[in-house]
């Protein structure tokens, strides 16, 4: 059985990566604005971090 946890909120980028046949899956985060695979960010969900100036959603809704 698996403990709740709550975590952060993040949007997945799609993009063409370096060819059109080549498409890539990011997800940026809502707290920090940082880019990150869907590995990274499974582990970037994990530790905490800090709002960043560039990124206003984050500010607007004072997660973190």
């Amino acid at each position: 059985m698996r403990d709740d946890t709550i975590g952060k909120s993040f949007t997945v980028i799609f993009t063409n990566g370096d060819l059109p046949t080549n498409p890539m899956s990011l997800r940026e985060c809502a707290v920090c604005g940082g880019v990150f695979t869907r590995d990274q960010s499974w582990s970037h969900a994990q530790i905490p971090c800090q709002p960043s100036l560039e990124q206003p959603f984050a500010i607007v809704t004072g997660r973190g």
